[in-house]
This record gives C-alpha cells, sequence and structure tokens, in this order.
C-alpha cells in the first residue's frame, strides 16, 4: 500500500512538472524521471546521476537522474517551497547551499522586474556546484557560482557526500567519507555586492547554519530579509531564531503546509 502510495505520488508531481514544459518530450521526461525516482529506494543504478536538460517554459534547466536532484525539482519547481510576497523587490540575492542551482534560478524568475539583480550562489559540493554553473549560464543569469562551503571565517573545511546529492554536509574531521572544500567567510560573501548589502538571503546550508547565525554575527545588520532551513537534528534551532529577533527580524512562517522546517525573516 505504501509503494503505491508513493507511485502515486510520482504520477502526481510528474504531471505537475510537466504542465511547466515547453515541448512534449520535455513533459515526458519528466514524468518519467518524477516516476523513475522512486524506483531508485529499491537502489536500482540505472542511470545513475545522467545528464538531463529539459526546456521548460521560460528556462533551460541541467539536472541529474537521482533522487536528490528530483527531490530539489520537486520542493523547488513544483511545490514552489520559497512563494512569498515580500514587501521589497530584492536586487540581490546571496544563495547559500545551491545545490545545483534551482532556487537561484527560482528567483532570478519570481524577481525579474529587477533590471539590476545580482545572485551569488554558494555550492560545497564541486559535482552540485557544476549543475548550477550550466544552469546559470544556459539562463543568462546575473551572477556567479562558488564553489566552496560558507562558514564564519575563510579556511577549509571537510564536506561529507551523501547518496542524496542535496543533503551533503560540513563534517568536524574526516573519519567520514568526505573531501575538502574551500570555506568562504559569510562577511566576504555579502561585501561582493556592490552594496555591501544583500536584500535576500536564502539558506539551506545542512547545519552549517549554526556557525552563520551567532551573537556576534554583524553580518545580519547588512541584510533586509532571509529564507531559512532548519535542520534541528543537527542543529538546534531556538538560540539562532533568538538572535534573528535581536538584531532586529520578524519571523513569519513560509510555507508551512508544504514543508514545517522553512523560515522567513523580514527586517522590522
Amino acid at each position: 500500500m505504501h509503494f503505491l502510495r508513493s507511485i502515486w505520488h510520482a504520477i502526481c508531481e510528474g504531471r505537475a512538472a510537466a504542465r511547466m514544459a515547453a515541448n512534449r518530450g520535455a513533459a515526458w521526461r519528466l514524468r518519467a524521471d518524477f516516476l523513475l525516482s522512486r524506483v531508485l529506494k529499491t537502489n536500482l543504478p540505472i542511470g545513475i546521476d545522467k545528464y538531463r536538460q529539459v526546456q521548460l517554459q521560460d528556462w533551460r534547466l541541467t539536472y541529474r537522474f537521482n533522487r536528490g536532484d528530483i527531490q530539489s525539482l520537486r520542493e523547488v519547481l513544483v511545490e514552489e517551497v520559497y512563494a512569498c510576497d515580500l514587501p521589497f523587490l530584492p536586487r540581490t540575492i546571496l544563495d547559500l547551499g545551491a545545490n545545483i542551482g534551482l532556487s537561484s534560478l527560482w528567483l532570478a524568475r519570481r524577481y525579474r522586474q529587477a533590471d539590476d539583480q545580482q545572485i551569488l550562489a554558494v555550492e560545497a559540493s564541486e559535482a552540485n556546484a557544476r549543475v548550477a554553473a550550466i544552469n546559470f549560464r544556459d539562463n543568462a543569469i546575473r551572477g556567479e557560482v562558488i564553489h566552496a562551503a560558507v562558514g564564519e571565517s575563510c579556511g577549509e573545511a571537510f564536506f561529507a557526500t551523501r547518496a542524496a546529492s542535496n543533503v551533503g554536509r560540513i563534517v568536524s574531521s574526516s573519519d567520514e567519507a568526505s573531501v575538502r572544500v574551500p570555506v568562504i567567510g559569510i562577511a566576504e560573501l555579502v561585501a561582493r555586492f556592490p552594496s555591501g548589502r544583500v536584500d535576500l538571503v536564502k539558506m539551506d546550508v545542512e547545519g552549517s547554519e549554526r556557525e552563520l547565525l551567532t551573537p556576534r554575527s554583524d553580518w545580519l545588520d547588512r541584510v533586509r530579509a532571509l529564507m531559512i532551513e532548519w535542520h534541528d537534528d543537527v542543529a538546534p534551532s531556538e538560540g539562532m531564531k533568538q538572535v534573528l529577533m535581536e538584531r532586529g527580524f520578524q519571523h513569519e512562517a513560509l510555507n508551512v503546509h508544504r514543508q514545517e522546517n522553512l523560515s522567513l525573516y523580514l527586517r522590522r
């Protein structure tokens, strides 16, 4: 029964994704990949990580055939978990934990009225960053994909990959299957924008938010809004939420009916 329910969800998700397709071939590709991604739960290796390119109605999308990429497609494009009404037009966007660039693409299209829009996308996985760079290039996104983890200061860290492409995270040592990655300081990232300020920060860094949201996080004073995915299993969020309130942000729920661990913070 659970398997049949899972297949039914995949069919519905694939149908919703197909409605964004620009042609019949892209529509059937999306339907098939959403359905077959459920089969991956049985560890069938057919086609794993093979690159896909589909033409959507207003962008060209590159992704890989794996459960992580398909899950990201579902959350960002189908469920639109970042959809909200901001009281301003964000012209500068910092995408922390950009994965394959889907959230950057979605935000760029959502706020396309900003003629001088600039997006910096930061991703610790080299493989993910390569796909994100393709999506930036193919869709003429104004900005840059940076292969690095984000931290309180610049340096190096160990990044542990996972079977799913969207859940890799920074670990404390090389005991796990991990690779060294460069770390770029959050204050340096903010300073890369022409004004030294950021309108919107999207943060999905699998627990590394505990380094970025501390009482000494002065960079927050140069930010207007944040969209944050919390990971309480790794980094309890209560103290970080208090930091944001003390820095002058007001919390608003962000699509709780779709994903419970998302928050929107707007400067009061």
